[in-house]
C-alpha cells in the first residue's frame, strides 16, 4: 500500500479532482439509498392508507423521491465528470513524471532494459494506474462511507437490524476481497510481468521484423509470443475464478444481510414497535447498501495488480543515474578548454575500453580522433557528454565535469552521435528540437552547411515533409546531413561530431567538410571519424591505438 501511496503522492496536484468525485460520488450513493429507501415506504404507506382508508399526506413524500432522484441523475453524471477528468489528468502528470525521472537514465541506466520493455512501462503500466482512481480509491471510499452510513441509519429503527446488516457488509465488502485479494496476490502480479515481458516482444519482433524474415525466424517469434500469451491467459483465467468466487460470495452475503433485516425488523413490526411501511423501506435500503460497496471486492482484487504495475515504474525511476548530479552545481566555464586526463571507462569492470587516456582539446581548436573500431572513440563522445560514469578527470575550462549540472553542460554542447535519432515528424520540427526560436534564415543557413539545400528543395512538402519513424523515409545520409544541420543550429559554443559524413558519397562528404571548415571556425570541436576526408577538419589528429590486453 505503501507504493501507492508514493505513487499519488507525485499526483498531489490532481488531489482536489480525486476528492471531488468522492465527494460526488457519496453523495450519489446516498441519493440512491434514501431513493429506494424513501419509495419502498412511500408505496407501503399508500397501500396501507388506501387499505385502511386513512387520509395520507403524499407531496411530501412524493417530492422527496423527485429530488432523490433528479440528485441521483444529476450527481451521477457530475461524478463521471470528475472522477475522469481525475484519472485522466493523473495519468497525464504521471507519464510526464515518468518521462522526466527515466530520462536522464539514457542511454547507460536504460541499457539492461529493451525497448519495448520501456515503452510498455510508460504506456502500459502508467495507463493500468487509471484504475488506482476509478477502480480502488474511488470504490473504497465510497464503499466504506457508505457501509458506515448504512448501519448508522438502519440502527435509528432496529439496532439488531444494523447490527447483523454491518456484519453481512463487511463479510461481503472487506472480508470476502481480503481473501480474494490474498489469493489473487501471486496471478495478479504475474500477470502484470507477463504483460510487460509480451510487450517488449512482440516490439521488438515489430521492430526487426526484416531480419525475422530474411533469417526465417518468424515463426520461432511467433512462438515465443504464442507461449508468453498462453501463459497470460492462464493467470488471467486463475483471476477470473477468483473474481467469480468473490462475486457470488458477495451476492450471498447481500441476501443473507436482506433476509437478516427482514427478520429483525419484522418481529419489531410484530411487536408494534415498527409500522408496515416502515420495514419495507428498510428491506429496500438494506438491498440498496450493498450496491454501495459493489465496487470494494473488485477493488481489493485490482490492488496487487495495481502495486506491480507500480514496482515496475518505481523501478526505473528509483534508479541511481549513471553520472550523479552534484549537491551544488559549478557556475559554466567562460572559456571551453577540455582535458581528459588519466580516464578509464569500462562496459564491463573486467576489460575497461579506456585506460589512463589523457587528451587535451584547446578552446577554438578542432581535434579529430581515429582508430580502429571498438578502441574506445565513441565512448569518448558519451563521456563528453555525462552519459556513462568513468574514472579519472574531465574537465571544461578548468571546472570538473562532475561538478557541472547535467542540463547546464548540455546547453554548451552540440553533437552529431554515431546513431542520430530522427523523430516520426516534419524536418522542420527535427531541426527546431534544436533550437525552437530559429529563424527562417537560420533554419536555410543550417541546411546549406549541411548540403541539405537542393534535396529539401526538390521535396513536394519541402521542411514539411515527414521523416517517418527513426528517419525510414530517408536515407541514411540524408538522415545524418539532418542530424548534422539539427546540431548547427544549436550554435553551441563546443561541437560533437561522431562520424558526421558517415554514408555520404565522396563528392557530398568533400562539400560539408569544405562548409563545416568555415562554420566551425573558433568553436571547440571534437571530431571522431576513420574516413580521411573528414579528418581534414581537425587542426590536430590523433590516432587511438589498441593494448594487447584489449584496452586503448
Amino acid at each position: 500500500m505503501g507504493a501507492l501511496i508514493r505513487i499519488l503522492a507525485v499526483a498531489r496536484h490532481q488531489w482536489g479532482w480525486m476528492l471531488i468525485g468522492i465527494v460526488l460520488g457519496i453523495g450519489v450513493m446516498i441519493a440512491n439509498m434514501l431513493l429506494m429507501a424513501v419509495s419502498g415506504w412511500f408505496i407501503a404507506s399508500m397501500a396501507v392508507a388506501g387499505a385502511t382508508g386513512v387520509a395520507f399526506n403524499y407531496f411530501a413524500p412524493a417530492a422527496a423521491i423527485r429530488m432523490f432522484a433528479l440528485v441521483r441523475t444529476v450527481g451521477r453524471y457530475l461524478e463521471r465528470l470528475a472522477t475522469h477528468e481525475a484519472g485522466f489528468r493523473l495519468l497525464a502528470q504521471l507519464r510526464v513524471w515518468f518521462f522526466r525521472q527515466v530520462a536522464p537514465l539514457a542511454p547507460a541506466g536504460l541499457e539492461r532494459y529493451t525497448t519495448g520493455d520501456v515503452a510498455g512501462r510508460l504506456r502500459n503500466d502508467i495507463d493500468a494506474l487509471e484504475s488506482l482512481y476509478l477502480r480502488i480509491i474511488l470504490p473504497l471510499a465510497t464503499g466504506g462511507v457508505g457501509m458506515i452510513l448504512a448501519a448508522v441509519y438502519v440502527a435509528w429503527w432496529s439496532r439488531p437490524a444494523a447490527a447483523t446488516l454491518l456484519i453481512a457488509l463487511t463479510g461481503a465488502g472487506l472480508l470476502l476481497p481480503l481473501v480474494a485479494r490474498s489469493l489473487a496476490k501471486h496471478p495478479g502480479r504475474r500477470a502484470a510481468a507477463l504483460a510487460g515481458e509480451l510487450r517488449a516482444i512482440v516490439t521488438e519482433g515489430l521492430q526487426g521484423s526484416e531480419e525475422l524474415i530474411l533469417l526465417g525466424a518468424v515463426d520461432l517469434q511467433a512462438a515465443q509470443v504464442d507461449a508468453v500469451a498462453a501463459q497470460l491467459v492462464v493467470e488471467q483465467e486463475r483471476l477470473a475464478r477468483i473474481n467469480a468466487l468473490t462475486m457470488a460470495g458477495s451476492i450471498a452475503c447481500s441476501g443473507i444481510g436482506v433476509a437478516a433485516v427482514l427478520f429483525w425488523a419484522g418481529r419489531s413490526v410484530a411487536s408494534g414497535e415498527l409500522a408496515g411501511p416502515l420495514l419495507v423501506m428498510l428491506i429496500l435500503f438494506a438491498a440498496a447498501s450493498f450496491e454501495a460497496i459493489a465496487g470494494i471486492p473488485v477493488a481489493l482484487q485490482l490492488m496487487p495488480s495495481a502495486q506491480e504495475s507500480v514496482r515496475r515504474i518505481r523501478e526505473l525511476t528509483d534508479a541511481p543515474l549513471p553520472v550523479a548530479e552534484p549537491a551544488q552545481p559549478a557556475p559554466l566555464p567562460t572559456e571551453q578548454t577540455i582535458v581528459f586526463h588519466d580516464v578509464t571507462v569500462a562496459y564491463d569492470p573486467a576489460t575497461p575500453v579506456l585506460t589512463g587516456f589523457s587528451l587535451l582539446i584547446p578552446a577554438g581548436q578542432r581535434v579529430a580522433l581515429t582508430g580502429p573500431s571498438g578502441c574506445g572513440k565513441s565512448s569518448l563522445v558519451a563521456l563528453l557528454l555525462r552519459f556513462r560514469p568513468y574514472q579519472g578527470s574531465i574537465t571544461i575550462g578548468g571546472v570538473n565535469l562532475s561538478d557541472l549540472a547535467a542540463d547546464a553542460l548540455q546547453s554548451m554542447i552540440a553533437a552529431v552521435p554515431q546513431q542520430p535519432h530522427l523523430f516520426n515528424t516534419t524536418i522542420r520540427e527535427n531541426l527546431l528540437i534544436a533550437n525552437p526560436h530559429a529563424t527562417d534564415h537560420e533554419l536555410q543557413q543550417a541546411l546549406a552547411d549541411a548540403m541539405l539545400t537542393d534535396w529539401v528543395a526538390g521535396l513536394p512538402l519541402g521542411l514539411d515533409t515527414r521523416v517517418g519513424e527513426s528517419g525510414s523515409a530517408v536515407s541514411g545520409g540524408e538522415a545524418r546531413r539532418i542530424a548534422l544541420a539539427r546540431a548547427l543550429l544549436k550554435d553551441a559554443p563546443i561541437m560533437i561530431l561522431d562520424e558526421p559524413t558517415e554514408g555520404l558519397d565522396l563528392v557530398t562528404e568533400r562539400a560539408v567538410v569544405t562548409r563545416l571548415v568555415e562554420r566551425l571556425a573558433g568553436k571547440t570541436v571534437l571530431i571522431v571519424s576513420h574516413r580521411p576526408a573528414c579528418l581534414e577538419l581537425g587542426d590536430t589528429i590523433y590516432r587511438i591505438a589498441t593494448m594487447p590486453g584489449g584496452s586503448c
